[in-house]
């Protein structure tokens, strides 16, 4: 059996400033560190409990957080970006179950602890079928079309409800208590790991009794981006599959959720681009 984990940053417990998630920030080397522990007692644990092989995608920034010394025989770490499909590259057809760790609520979440959607700097918000999307919901999307179920997501309570509205099936192990986007409160990191722990062996458990199922939505996808920048939009209304509501709302539809993914990405690194050419230009 083979298990796929994605851990991000910003769900994590002992994460709640800005200056933890960059190499070049003055507190990036403990959210490095706690990022590390996670993702390491996530696959030991589930190295443990019967799969023969865990992939552990790094999935926050420029996706070198994770120290490559201290993964366990057994895993394979996949890190660096940019990457095809970011935080779902080495998810295929083989994986048996996918396990979200450290992610965080939707941009436009209530109290949600560093709250954002794929690019913080490029998307207001993003919605899918009319209903605002979390970067769980669009990976949960993006698996469901390999047939490879989320078992079980980690992180920050602020968006527990979406997991429980489209994954029911999936456990949800609470982090933090956001307090504000850039205020949470979260319990020791021993307690948070044993926490963890049980969750990994319900999960387990679920994915044993075939009781997890690929996600899978009504079909095609309606999608919306709101970008923060109207800029952004000026370059990305060219693309021939885009259609530009007004300033800031782009819209295009997709018939599966590798394409969604796909397309939100190379949006991100557009808007990215599209700031570059902004400070040229000034």
């Amino acid at each position: 059996m083979k298990a796929f984990v994605s851990i991000d940053i910003e769900g994590l417990p002992g994460i709640s400033s800005t200056t933890m998630l960059g190499p070049r920030l003055s507190q990036f080397q403990l959210g490095s560190k706690i990022m590390t522990i996670i993702a390491k007692e996530t696959a030991e644990k589930l190295l443990k409990l019967g799969f023969e092989r865990v992939i552990v995608a790094d999935s926050h920034g420029a996706m070198t957080n994770i120290n490559y010394l201290d993964m366990p025989e057994g895993t394979t770490l996949i890190q660096g970006y940019p990457r095809p499909y970011s935080m779902l590259a080495g998810l295929d057809k083989e994986t048996d179950a996918a396990f979200f760790i450290g992610y965080h609520a939707a941009a436009g979440t209530k109290h949600g602890v560093l709250d954002h959607t794929m690019s913080g700097r490029s998307f207001a918000m993003i919605k899918v079928n009319g209903d605002k999307a979390s970067e769980y919901l669009l990976n949960a999307l993006y698996a469901g079309e390999y047939g490879v179920p989320v078992v079980l997501v980690a992180g920050d309570e602020a968006f527990r409800e979406e997991v429980k509205k489209y994954t029911p099936w999936a456990v949800f192990v609470p982090f933090k208590k956001g307090y504000s986007r850039y205020a949470g409160g979260f319990d020791s990191l021993p307690e948070v790991l044993a926490r963890l722990r049980k969750g990994l062996e319900k999960a387990y458990e679920t994915l044993e009794k075939n009781e997890a199922k690929p996600l899978i939505l009504s079909k095609p996808y309606k999608v919306e981006v709101i970008v923060r920048d109207s800029l952004i939009a000026d370059v990305a209304e060219q693309l021939p599959f885009i259609t530009r509501k007004d300033a800031y709302t782009l819209e295009f539809t997709v018939d599966n959720g590798i394409d969604l993914v796909g397309i939100i990405e190379v949006l991100a690194m557009m808007s990215y681009g599209v700031s570059c050419m902004r400070e040229r230009l000034n």
